[in-house]
């Protein structure tokens, strides 16, 4: 029932249609209940000896006739709109949902990301979402109607006659039973099925996104093998699921000619009796063979049933899951900020692990901050909590004096362009992926970014420049280009704030300096900060911050800091040219290495 008043909270847009539908429903019920009456009335009065005019059982005949034309034509017509206004609801309904989940899915933290697998949640998205919509269109194209016949038919067949009635309704207890029992077991194999369904998508899913791996180390066989026993386990719940539901059919026709013997017996001892006309009985027979009929229906749709409830129970999981990054109620709209930044006794914790330990850092507007210090220090964690990607345990974070908590995220977020280690690229064109940055730039201002951030120097060679369609994730360019199309994105977005996260740390010494002579392209009034290990601008920051442990432990420029011997100096080592000469004296050996053991082979 749960289950139901979900989706029938997202019903209510649509209570006119599903108001008329059903009783265009209720009508056809109406109708269907009519047509065994017509054949009464030629068996009992035209056929019979009540009436002796023949006239009279000629018009009888005739409008018999065209009664039952008219109640059959009646009857498609509000079949035709019943279906047509309750299944376009159905639909409405169920992508209503889809897109609840969806934008559910952009509020929800980066935390929960990481700890589910994005093979998973896409199942809930589309295989979920389709069988709940499924669930929908069915309750209310197919369930409603078949349920409202049986209903009227047994009401019809009370009111003729209760006790031929229950003889013609005796066998339906144990159907009831069948039913019941096999749907709660076929219920609880669809949802093992629907996970293991999930397992399937998400090892495939991390399997095609890590191609070049299990390839470069053959592990071909491997992953097949692991994959085939996730495609076993979801084999064998869809398997059980299909024994249940086979039941359903052959213990309705069972149902159905026990039933409709009954009938034919009892009844004909009646007629004989004078108890009971023969157009009555025929009445009742059309009844008993047209009861199983939806009977029939209503037991096939319980495996769509209890594969929709299992979809609408997973899809109600991820909804029930509250976003952490959430506006306070009173949240006000930050308007453009000079980029001062502060965080005040700030603490933060991944679970367990303490990524930030009581930290306390001032960066004034227009100043350029540098954050230094091994993996895990807290480097990124800080670089997330000023665009408020995740919220401090403990302290505050506040841009011009303001604790963005009491802000809008979107507001926040518009003060703030980034350049992530992994720059991802969204489906469609150079064009589309830099405007990101600014979706209402003009043509001329993604191109002048696209100019500063050097992507000009590999689009002018696609066949169709910026307007190119780029690959899934931008597969069909280097990791070079793309950081090239982030950085054109921050150019465009021209925020106040601008936070380099590892934009180099994963490319070669060519495209490191294409990026950085990007970078110098980035227009200087604004507060920056750095995280990197190799970027020379580290050098030339107004200050570095060094942390250790989650804790500042060092500060200052860059001189300042290799005059005092610290873990700074430490840490940093060579300088950047010194380290590129050794790195290609170390290629140069390498190569010779190579060539020599070629050559020994």
């Amino acid at each position: 029932m749960s289950s139901f008043r979900f989706l029938a909270g997202h019903a209510r847009p649509y209570r006119k249609e599903l108001a008329i539908g059903g009783g265009c429903a209720l009508l056809e019920v109406v109708a269907g209940l009519a047509q065994p009456w017509p054949l009464r009335v030629v068996v009992d009065d035209v056929l019979g000896t009540a009436i002796t005019t023949g006239e009279r059982r000629i018009g009888l005949l005739v409008a018999a006739c065209l009664s039952l034309i008219l109640i059959v034509a009646m009857a498609a017509f509000l079949d035709y709109w019943a279906t047509r206004l309750l299944s376009s609801s159905g639909l409405r309904i169920a992508n209503d949902v889809r897109d609840s989940v969806f934008s559910h899915f952009n509020r929800l933290s980066l935390r929960f990301h990481g700890e589910h697998r994005v093979g998973d949640l896409t199942t809930r998205l589309t295989g979920d979402a389709d069988r709940a919509q499924d669930l929908v269109v069915q309750s209310l194209a197919v369930l409603l109607p078949n349920a409202l016949l049986l209903i009227g038919m047994t009401a019809v067949m009370f009111w003729l006659d209760p006790v031929f009635a229950l003889v013609a309704l005796a066998a339906t207890p144990v159907l009831v039973y069948v039913v019941w029992t096999s749907t709660k077991r076929l219920k609880a194999a669809s949802r093992r099925a629907r996970k293991a369904d999930g397992d399937v998508a998400a090892a495939a899913s991390e399997h095609l996104a890590a191609m070049q791996l299990v390839q470069a180390f053959s592990l071909e066989d491997t992953q097949s093998e692991r994959f085939g026993e996730l495609t076993g386990n979801s084999l064998r719940a869809g398997l059980e699921a299909t024994r249940y539901q086979a039941r359903f059919s052959p213990a309705v026709d069972i149902t159905a000619v026990i039933s409709t013997a009954l009938v034919m017996g009892f009844g004909a001892i009646r007629v004989l009796d004078g108890k009971l006309s023969p157009g009555e009985l025929l009445v009742f027979l059309s009844y008993v063979g047209s009861m199983y009929k939806p009977v029939k229906a209503l037991a096939k749709l319980s495996n769509s049933f209890s594969k929709g409830m299992v979809s609408v129970e997973r899809i109600r999981d991820v909804l029930a899951e509250a976003p952490q990054i959430v506006d306070h109620p009173y949240a006000a709209w930050m308007p453009p900020t000079r980029g001062a930044i502060e965080l005040v006794d700030v603490s933060f914790t991944y679970g367990r692990e303490l990524a930030l330990d009581h930290v306390d850092l001032t960066i004034q507007a227009g100043e350029t901050v540098a954050l230094v210090g091994p993996t895990g220090a807290g480097k990124s964690t800080i670089a997330s909590l000023v665009p408020r990607l995740i919220d401090p345990t403990e302290g505050q974070v506040c841009i011009d004096g303001v604790d963005l908590r009491n802000v809008s995220l979107r507001s926040v977020r518009r003060q703030v362009s980034m350049v992530l280690q992994d720059c991802t690229l969204l489906r469609g064109t150079l064009r589309d992926n830099i405007a990101i940055g600014r979706p209402w730039a003009s043509d001329a201002d993604i191109e002048r970014a696209a100019r500063l951030a050097l992507v000009d120097e590999f689009s002018s060679r696609l066949p169709m420049g910026l307007d190119t369609p780029i690959g899934e994730r931008g597969a069909n360019l280097s990791g070079g280009q793309r950081q090239r199309v982030a950085i054109a994105r921050a150019i465009l977005r021209d925020a106040p704030i601008l936070i380099l996260d590892e934009p180099t740390s994963a490319l070669d010494p060519a495209s490191e300096e294409l990026i950085i002579a990007a970078l110098e392209n980035l227009p200087r009034a604004r507060t920056t900060i750095v995280v990197a290990h190799r970027l020379s601008t580290i050098e030339h920051a107004d200050r570095i911050v060094v942390l250790e442990g989650g804790r500042i432990v060092e500060q200052g420029t860059h001189g300042a800091l290799m005059a005092h011997d610290g873990v700074y100096r430490k840490f940093r080592g060579p300088s950047t040219g010194q380290r590129r000469w050794e790195r290609s004296l170390k290629d140069h050996d390498r190569t010779l290495a190579a060539a020599s053991w070629g050559a020994g082979r």
